[in-house]
């Protein structure tokens, strides 16, 4: 068997190897990829025409064109997913956001329904505050910017629910 193995190898060395393909030049390069870039499928026509200006054989030019267009393939692929991450990380930073307003509005629903259940044995004068952590949020229109107040309504016994109904659904505008 160490014999066939042998015999193998040296017919091997016995045939001419093959000549080694040339890199391609700066120019030749730039060649290609303005062809390329003009349109990402070789025609055979054009495969021709291009390895004749370059000098280099046809399947050269078909394989730097797969190469090329793999290459391609992978960059857009880079590309999407840099986008998606970012997108990514806007909807989480999003998403943070709005869990806090969620959590600040539940806190302000909690005040708002203790007010209404103590009803008129709380002081007859109560300022209900709303406001934000940041500067940011203090500028904007958000509800939980909102300032809502009511005063005395003339009467200790009557809580003003309905100047209470009328803030928050103002505030939600």
């Amino acid at each position: 068997m160490n014999s066939h193995l042998h015999n193998q190898s040296q017919s091997q060395c016995n045939q001419p190897l093959k000549p080694r393909k040339k890199r391609l030049g700066r120019d030749q390069l730039s060649l290609l990829e303005a062809s390329f870039n003009a349109n990402q499928k070789l025609k055979a026509e054009h495969k021709t025409e291009l390895a004749s200006q370059l000098g280099v054989p046809p399947r050269q030019v078909a394989i730097w064109y797969q190469n090329r267009r793999a290459r391609h393939k992978n960059d857009v692929m880079e590309h999407d997913y840099k986008n998606i991450q970012l997108e990514l990380g806007d909807v989480l930073a999003e998403n943070i956001r709005l869990e806090r307003q969620v959590s600040m509005l539940k806190h302000e629903l909690n005040q708002v329904q203790q007010m209404i259940l103590l009803g008129p044995s709380s002081s007859s004068a109560t300022l209900l505050s709303v406001s934000g952590s940041s500067d940011e949020q203090a500028n904007s229109g958000s509800p939980a910017n909102m300032i809502c107040n009511w005063g005395d309504a003339g009467n200790d016994d009557i809580f003003p629910v309905e100047e209470l109904y009328t803030c928050m659904i103002d505030s939600g505008t």
